[in-house]
């Protein structure tokens, strides 16, 4: 007969229970990643408002936050998901026309020269990128 080997695990011992803890048991975590910038901004301002650790800060603003600031942080996120689609569909404007572009720039330098048309069509397109570009940047 073949031998199992047995893991045992080492129990870690128990820290020490606070009173708030028995009422509130904490038994989820939640995790999130921030800037190392970020992270002594927090730190710092954890420390300044004489919470121990940074969790608890953390807990207790997010638990104590005011509906006007809920309210502002919606606000927010509705704003930046607007944004987001509206730089999208201009960068697909912008690959549209890079595309088209592109391929009259691959004709010219295959044959050697375009007609007069597609030169007026290039130099369209060119102005075209240059207004959607300036878009982007007053979005951004």
């Amino acid at each position: 007969m073949a031998e199992q080997a047995v893991k045992i695990k080492r129990v870690k011992q128990a820290k020490e229970v606070h009173s708030q803890d028995k009422q509130n048991p904490k038994t989820t975590q939640i995790q999130f990643r921030v800037s190392v910038k970020d992270k002594r901004q927090l730190e710092a301002k954890a420390k300044a408002s004489g919470k121990k650790k940074l969790s608890i800060y953390l807990l207790e603003l997010g638990l104590n936050a005011s509906e006007a600031m809920v309210e502002k942080v919606v606000e927010k996120i509705e704003e930046d998901s607007e944004l987001v689609i509206t730089l999208r569909a201009l960068r697909q404007s912008l690959v549209h026309v890079g595309n088209n572009l592109n391929q009259l720039l691959k004709k010219s330098n295959s044959i050697g020269f375009l007609s007069h048309f597609e030169q007026r069509q290039v130099s369209q397109l060119s102005h075209e990128i240059e207004s959607l570009c300036q878009e982007i940047k007053t979005k951004i």
